[in-house]
């Protein structure tokens, strides 16, 4: 019988062993391929700013950007977690060193920002708002006067009383002494004498004892006695009603009107910038919280904010310490801030996009702004 042997008996082991060593890694591949791909966790950067970004009782955060966020988050498949600052400008910073891969609040776009970080699709249009101290609004009654029919009404009655003056003395002149001496004959004094009568009738209804004897003298009293009450009672609604106004209303209504003032706002905003490129000085603060607090304590005049914020403020606040004045200007638009170059940048504008079009980003704003 013939015998075999194997020349080369160590080629065939190390054979054995490679294809051994090609079927594991195969293996192990296979099996690290099968495993889900870990899902990256979004840290978002926000400040309480109501009602785009606030605190329940339960600690929990709502408001109109956090509840778009989450549904943006939902529709892109995003798993995230809030990081409350301190301060706006902390909060901005971090977005700008990657700190936070985005934050959302009332977040205006402005072009030095973009210099820095990416915005989303804008999230709601705004403008700035002037608000001031109570303490602030003090009226000026003779600017109230001034503006108000007040000075008309005046000046109408003082044309009334005169032609009123006139008639009398012309129908009470040359009257016999033994009848009344009060209106004197001469037109410079009869003039007088029945100006002073007719404003005594308006002032206060009646004049002691002198009375008119001339049949069409006393038809005009009577006439002159009830069309004073008519006027005595316009003139005082007017007067209440202006002066009522006046005590709603501030004396600072434009941005012209916050110069000289005791102004704060917060450096690097985009009402800091606004103050700055109209010449306005203000007191700088790190927050717009603390501004409101100041405003609030008597310490500030005034600052300008976002409309929407200072109104919900300014509904929220019980104390009346501060007050809404002059309309919205400056058109402003929010939208997230995130960081330069994210890779989920597409994916949020997209689902902003799909949340537009499907009602549910109006539906989440009519929650907090109304209809």
């Amino acid at each position: 019988m013939p015998t075999f042997t194997f020349k080369k008996p160590s080629l065939v082991l190390l054979s054995a062993c490679a294809i051994l060593i090609l079927l594991a890694f195969s293996q192990q591949f296979s099996l690290e391929a099968a495993e889900p791909e870990q899902s990256t966790v979004l840290t978002v950067g926000t400040i309480e700013r109501p009602p785009f970004a606030m605190k329940n009782q339960a600690g929990d955060w709502e408001g109109y950007s956090i509840d778009l966020f989450r549904a943006v988050a939902q529709e892109a498949g995003l798993t995230y977690e809030f990081q409350e600052t301190s301060t706006f400008t902390e909060m901005i910073d971090g977005v700008k060193t990657k700190e936070f891969d985005l934050a959302v609040a009332n977040i205006s776009i402005t072009p030095e920002r973009e210099a820095f970080l990416d915005f989303s699709q804008p999230i709601y249009d705004s403008g700035f708002q002037i608000i001031v101290s109570s303490d602030t609004a003090s009226p000026s009654i003779l600017k109230a006067i001034w503006e108000s029919n007040i000075v008309w009404l005046i000046g109408l009655a003082f044309i009334i009383l005169m032609i009123v003056a006139h008639a009398m003395w012309y129908f009470e002149r040359g009257m016999p002494k033994d009848k009344h001496d009060y209106f004197r004959d001469d037109y410079k004094g009869g003039i007088f004498d029945a100006f002073w009568w007719a404003f005594i009738i308006v002032t206060i209804g009646g004049f002691e004892n002198e009375r008119p004897e001339n049949t069409m003298g006393r038809i005009l009293a009577i006439f002159w006695i009830v069309a004073s009450l008519f006027f005595v009672s316009t003139f005082t609604a007017q007067i209440t009603t202006t002066l009522t106004v006046a005590q709603l209303e501030s004396n600072i209504e434009t941005v012209d009107d916050l110069r000289g003032r005791r102004v704060g706002s917060v450096p690097g905003t985009a009402f800091a910038d606004y103050l700055e490129t109209n010449r306005i000085n203000y007191i700088p603060y790190d927050d717009f919280s603390k501004v409101l607090a100041d405003l609030s304590a008597g310490n500030l005049e005034a600052a300008i904010g976002d409309a929407p914020v200072v109104q919900f403020y300014v509904a929220q606040d019980q104390t009346g310490s501060v007050l809404l004045t002059g309309d919205v200007f400056e058109a402003d638009r929010f939208a997230f801030a995130i960081s330069d170059k994210h890779p989920h940048y597409e994916e949020i504008n997209l689902a902003l996009i799909n949340l537009q079009k499907d009602g549910t980003m109006e539906q989440i704003r009519s929650l907090y702004f109304g209809d």
